[in-house]
């Protein structure tokens, strides 16, 4: 089913488009020279879940609770399960021999879900999904708590000051596990609240000024920040999942590069998203954005996998299959337009995945399930 807000469809769809762009070392590199992905992306799809959060004194948080659950964290957890049986199948290919499956190893990389969010290499972005659900139950709560006197343009005042403490302390220190996921919350809790502004009258606001004008301001004040800091790392954590790789010297950076990011892209679609508002591709791509984030990596080692057997066969030029059995993130680049391969496999692969899985797995099991309520 298509979705109904065409805007943000196309703005999912370009996020996760940017998250497997930059895992294939900038195959477009879509104005990532001026906007890096990793200083805005992921507080987007933040962003993206405020503009659609109504929490009010009506939620039942249950329930509330429960459909995050099994939209987020249930997905997740199934995912990674699944994935860490991949790498091991995948490393029995790569090293043409069978290998221990580690048990007691993978159990444990299971308790990350309340740290990094990192479970495995080959699903290593799925770090955003524990914390995602984290962030939308802390603010659920809160919203519901102090719901008859909440005030999204006060609340988002304290909001902005944590995420700057938080840059601020994970700069200079290296930060424990069991703080991870807080910190995380802390960071991300402004953009949701932005996300609330954006829908409660920002959006309209914005709609009347000059797209032009805006787009240029925007990339003004990007080469700006370029004087100051030519480094695109120096925008944003290297690893959000850790907090680590934070180099500016200014904790305020993330914050305004973030703003600055999705401010130019939320326009960029009110200007030229329309002629792909009924695209099926898009709607398709913005409806699996959970396992392109999940399974793009997967996809990618997959390809490889063909591309070793084809190497063993014909033999490809400076195939190295050393790297190719170390190394979940590998990828061969003969000619660098070859990326556009990997980006294709790891965009489309997730989506038809999904729809062999909806045909042969999932329609069967519900229609069998089915059958016996129909006959009662």
């Amino acid at each position: 089913m298509a979705k109904s807000n065409k805007k943000f469809m196309i703005l999912s769809a370009i996020g996760i488009i940017m998250v497997v762009d930059s895992h294939t070392w900038g195959t477009f590199n879509i104005f990532a020279n001026f906007f890096p992905f990793n200083s805005f992306f992921m507080p987007m799809f933040v962003l993206i879940s405020g503009y659609f959060n109504k929490v009010d004194t009506k939620t039942n948080m249950w329930k509330y609770t429960v459909r995050k659950f099994q939209t987020l964290l249930l997905p997740y957890i199934v995912v990674s399960i699944l994935a860490l049986i991949a790498e091991w199948l995948m490393l029995c290919i790569k090293t043409e021999a069978m290998q221990p499956f580690m048990l007691e190893y993978k159990a444990k990389a299971m308790l990350n879900i309340f740290t990094s969010g990192e479970i495995t290499t080959i699903a290593l972005p799925m770090w955003f999904a524990p914390m995602l659900f984290a962030v939308q139950i802390v603010y659920g709560f809160m919203k519901k708590l102090f719901a008859n006197h909440w005030n999204s343009k006060i609340m988002v005042i304290p909001f902005i000051i944590l995420n700057i403490a938080v840059v601020w302390y994970a700069k200079d220190h290296e930060v424990p596990d069991y703080l991870l996921l807080p910190l995380k919350v802390l960071f991300f809790l402004p953009f949701m609240e932005m996300g609330v502004l954006y829908r409660e009258g920002l959006e309209e606001k914005i709609q009347k000024i000059n797209p032009l004008l805006l787009l240029f301001s925007m990339l003004t004040i990007n080469m700006i920040r370029v004087f100051f800091m030519p480094q695109e790392y120096d925008l944003a954590f290297d690893s959000m999942a850790t907090l680590t790789g934070f180099t500016s010297p200014y904790a305020v950076t993330p914050m305004i590069s973030a703003i600055v990011g999705m401010l130019f892209w939320l326009e960029v679609v009110d200007l030229i998203g329309k002629p792909f508002y009924n695209s099926k591709i898009v709607n398709a791509i913005s409806e699996n954005t959970f396992y392109i984030m999940s399974l793009h990596v997967v996809c990618f080692n997959i390809l490889n996998c063909i591309l070793f057997g084809i190497n063993k066969v014909a033999g490809l030029p400076y195939f190295d299959v050393e790297a190719f059995q170390d190394s979940n993130w590998y990828r061969w680049e003969y000619v660098s337009q070859f990326k556009l391969v990997y980006f294709l496999a790891g965009t489309l692969g997730p989506v038809g995945l999904v729809m062999l899985y909806n045909k042969f797995i999932k329609k069967p099991v519900c229609g069998l399930f089915k059958k016996p309520a129909e006959q009662k």
